[in-house]
Formats: structure tokens, sequence, C-alpha cells
């Protein structure tokens, strides 16, 4: 039965293609490919800085590029870090979010030409941000090292790009709405509104005092949270049950989890400013809504966790491609959740404060769960949009291991090598020398797990724009596997 002839409340399976699905993806196949190629791209290079500053921060002597004053580690890391959350992420789930949103919505996108002049003005203003940070003009504010004139050609060229999926929405043929289609939604208003006021705060007109300090906090956790993570979940929301081919667990609390998800990710901000020259309240309101995240993370491990725990569900993950990748995701969702909850609170905040923990978190988010969610979204998607097939199994399973166990290694280097140097600075008796020997241990996993994510990224690379070169006229059903 089709969307358009149910009755009653949706049950969180996503409705089943009909007569018109051919045309509503024709008519996405050019931005699509836009946004997927412009973000694969930024990919690699984000992995190729990845290993450099991996090799910089390892080595002795300084590592590569050591004599180069445009090459430095705080050059290379920042851009890569950049590279990698707005050339990468923003472009995968440009291209991801209208085309969930024309699926659900059967929505056909008769003016393309808007979303990608988005595009291309998007890129045209990363690659001017780029060049500038490796000029030395650069904030030394994380995730808003641009020079402050890009920002708004970064938020214009959002409303050209990243604005469909709510026309999208607004546009659906019938009142029937999915949770995929609440977290994409949010995801586009949150987004300009906290990248605006963030750019006005702190870059073109700043806050006097602890106040600058705050409005960033309060930006990186809703660009991580209500942008990244919210994009991620209505993907996770769609793929499960659609390939799957069941109702989602407990989808009845699937609203209670968007609303409290929005309702507090938003207020997580002062949490990473514990033990700093920030008011105690300002830090417990971050802290409790740290801890009240838990509300839907619970209520998405209850959706995604059982969902995938009935009627085989994790052996049919494990033998398709898609849900390979997305069940990978849901699960680094589920563990960044209670990390986050646990090392919110000022007791463990402190051990880990000085340490690469908060960048393991970060990754966890942005890496573990996001990206691996958009690897599997992309398997099931190009072969829709492109008539083919992937040329290379061999290099889909040399993407999926060699990002799997990048992901982990880079994981335990960062996560378990901060606990390890938190303890040793909170211990008088031991030296800096000691809690750097520590730490150099760890690098080693680092560049290690930097190195497989690169091959991991190439093989991907490979496979996907081979599958785009052969490409045919787009087709109404296509494989993933």
């Amino acid at each position: 039965m089709t969307q358009e002839n149910r009755s009653g409340r949706p049950q969180g399976r996503p409705p089943e293609g009909d007569s018109r699905l051919s045309r509503v993806e024709a008519q996405l196949r050019g931005p699509f490919l836009l946004f997927f190629v412009s973000a694969v791209i930024w990919l690699l290079a984000a992995s190729i800085l990845g290993v450099v500053a991996a090799l910089q921060q390892g080595a002795v002597a300084g590592g590569p590029f050591r004599d180069c004053e445009v090459f430095t580690f705080g050059h290379v890391a920042s851009v890569q870090r950049n590279l990698f959350v707005y050339g990468w992420g923003f472009n995968a789930f440009f291209a991801l979010n209208l085309w969930l949103l024309s699926q659900l919505g059967r929505f056909e996108l008769r003016n393309g030409w808007l979303a990608t002049l988005g595009g291309a003005v998007w890129n045209l203003a990363l690659t001017y941000g780029v060049v500038q940070i490796f000029a030395g003009h650069q904030t030394g504010f994380g995730l808003l090292d641009f020079p402050r004139e890009v920002g708004p050609v970064l938020a214009v060229a959002f409303l050209l790009a990243g604005f469909w999926p709510i026309v999208a929405f607004a546009r659906r043929p019938t009142g029937h709405n999915f949770a995929s289609q609440w977290f994409v939604v949010g995801a586009s208003f949150a987004f300009p509104l906290t990248y605006l006021l963030a750019q006005l705060l702190v870059l073109w007109q700043p806050a006097s005092g602890v106040v600058q300090a705050v409005a960033h906090s309060w930006f990186i956790s809703n660009l991580l949270l209500l942008w990244v993570s919210a994009s991620a979940l209505a993907a996770v929301y769609y793929f499960l049950p659609k390939v799957l081919g069941r109702t989602i667990s407990g989808y009845y609390l699937a609203p209670v989890g968007f609303w409290t998800f929005f309702l507090f990710a938003g207020w997580t901000g002062p949490a990473a400013l514990v033990g700093g020259p920030v008011p105690l309240w300002l830090q417990s309101v971050g802290i409790v809504a740290g801890a009240m995240l838990m509300v839907p993370v619970i209520i998405t491990a209850i959706n995604f966790h059982g969902t995938l725990s009935s009627e085989g569900g994790w052996a049919r993950a494990w033998n398709d491609t898609t849900l390979r990748f997305v069940s990978f995701g849901a699960i680094a969702f589920t563990l960044f959740g209670v990390l986050n909850a646990v090392f919110g609170f000022r007791g463990y905040n402190a051990v880990v404060r000085f340490t690469s923990f908060a960048a393991g978190q970060e990754q966890l988010l942005t890496y573990a769960f996001a990206t691996m969610v958009l690897f599997g979204a992309a398997y099931f998607v190009l072969p829709r949009l492109t008539g083919s097939l992937w040329p290379s199994a061999k290099l889909v399973h040399v993407h999926f291991w060699a990002t799997a166990l990048g992901a982990l290694g880079m994981l335990a280097g960062l996560l378990l090598g901060g606990w390890q140097e938190g303890k040793l600075l909170a211990d008088s008796a031991v030296s800096l020398q000691q809690v750097v020997k520590a730490g150099s241990a760890w690098n080693f996993v680092l560049i290690i797990s930097a190195v497989l994510l690169l091959v991991g990224h190439v093989a991907f690379a490979l496979n996907a724009f081979g599958m785009i070169l052969k490409s045919s006229a787009p087709a109404s059903e296509g494989r993933h596997d």
C-alpha cells in the first residue's frame, strides 16, 4: 500500500515507491551527484591532511613539512577539520537530506539549478577559506576558522543548497510524516540560525568577556548535534526499516526522542567550559542538558537496536552493505550519548579536560556515527541514481574494513589515550616527561589509523567514481550491496 492510500498514524516504515519514483530521482540526479562528488573530493583531501597531521604530531623532529611555514601542524589540523566537516559532511548531507525528503514526500525538484548554484558557491567559498588558513589568516576559533567574510557567503549558499528539504516537506502531497522528515527539517532550520548568530557574537561583533567563549562552545555543540547528528539520525530512521522491510521497533517513542533531542542538545555547549571562568550555574546547565540528552539516546537505542535484534536483523545487517555501515553508526551514536553524559560531570571531566578525550568524542560522533551512516546511504542511493552496480565488490570490503578498523584505532588512541594522560596528569608524583612518553605510545596507533582511513576512502572513491563514469539513465530500482 502506498503512502497516499494509508490511513491513520504511520508506523515508522518509509513508503514504497510508486510510478513517479524514477521521475523524482531523475530530477535529483544532477544536484545529488554534484554534492556527492564534491564531498568525496574533500574527504580525500581531508584524509591526506589527516595522515600528515598524525605524522607531525607523532614525530619528534616535527614530521613532514617541518621547515615549511605554510604546512605547520596548526594549519594542517585546522584545514583537515574544516574540510572534513564543511567539505565532506555538509556536501554529503546536502545530497542525502534532499534525496530522503524528496523520496518520502514524492517531491520533484524542478529548480535544481538553484541547488546546484548553492553547491558551487559553497565549495568555492570553502576553497577560499582553506587558502586563507594556509596563508595564516585564521580566526583561532575551531570550526569558525575561516576569515569572517566567508561566513555570510556560506550562509547564503546553505539557503540555496540545504533548504530544499524543507520545501520538499512543505509540498508533500499527504499529511503523513515520518521521523526522518522531522530530523532533517529540524536540522535545516537549526544550522543557519546558529551559524549566523555565532558569526555575529564571535567574529563580527565579538561579545565581551566569557560570552564569546560561551557563544563558540554553544555553536560547536549545535553544529555537531543539531546538524550532523540530526541528519544522520534521519538516515538511520529511513534505511533500517527500508532495507529490513519491517517497522521501527517502539516507533511510538520516536516523537518523544525527536523533541527531547532538539530540546536538550542545544544546551549542552557550556559543559565544554567546565572548570573555566564561566558562571557555575551556566556550567551546570550544560552538564544537566548532557545528562538529559540520554533520554533521546535511550529512545533511539530502543528504536534502532530493537529493530536489529528481532527476526535475525543483526545477521541481515552483516550481510547487507548498507546496513553494515548504518548499524556501525547506530552503535557509535549510543556510545557517544553515554560518554557525553558521564564525562560531562565535573569529576570525570576534570580528569580528561586537557587531553585528547574531547577530540575522541567528536570523532565518535562525526566519523564513527555520521560518516559511517553516510557511507551506508551512498551504497543504497548511488545505484538507484546511476542505473549501475558497484564496479568492484573487493573495494567495498576494503572500504568497510579499512574504515571500521581505522575508526576503532582512532577512537582508542584519542579516548583511551586521553583517559590515560588525564590520570597521569592528576598524579602529582608523575612528571610531565612521563606523561608525554605515555601519550607518545598512542601516536603510532593514530598514524596507523589515519593511513587505514585514507586507504578506505580511496577504495570508496575509486568505486564510486567508477560507477558514476559508467552510469546510465536513472533507474527506478537499484541494488545496493
